[in-house]
């Protein structure tokens, strides 16, 4: 399957919505990286360990700024075997769409097209 990567400012936000896609869309898993030691902001190297750690392909959501920054540096920097894309959505509400999606069985490529389908690029 497709792992779901979250990555913002906040931990409240990333942790957040990791709970809203689990409760709504279960048997996907999802990653919540949000803060950087506590306080809002985020970290390259929290970002770019998980994006290396990935077992499965993944689509990466962000919120603003340096969180944006950090996942293209980090999928820059990426040399594993997984798919890692990031979309450009509203953080909660495109990987909602994208996680059920997924669950409703859809492909990767499906619930990318359904995200961008739902909110405009």
């Amino acid at each position: 399957m497709t792992t779901i990567v979250i990555v913002s400012h906040s931990e409240a936000i990333a942790t957040g919505t990791k709970s809203l896609l689990n409760q709504m869309a279960q048997g996907v898993d999802v990653i919540a990286v949000g803060g950087n030691q506590g306080e809002i902001g985020t970290s390259f190297d929290e970002v770019s360990e998980v994006i290396n750690q990935l077992e499965e392909d993944a689509l990466c959501f962000f919120d603003i700024g340096s969180s944006e920054m950090n996942l293209d540096m980090a999928i820059e920097m990426y040399s594993g075997q997984q798919r890692v894309e990031k979309v450009t959505a509203p953080i909660v509400e495109g990987s909602f769409v994208a996680s059920v999606a997924l669950s409703t069985g859809k492909s990767f490529d499906e619930a990318i097209e359904a995200v961008y389908e739902a909110y405009a690029r």
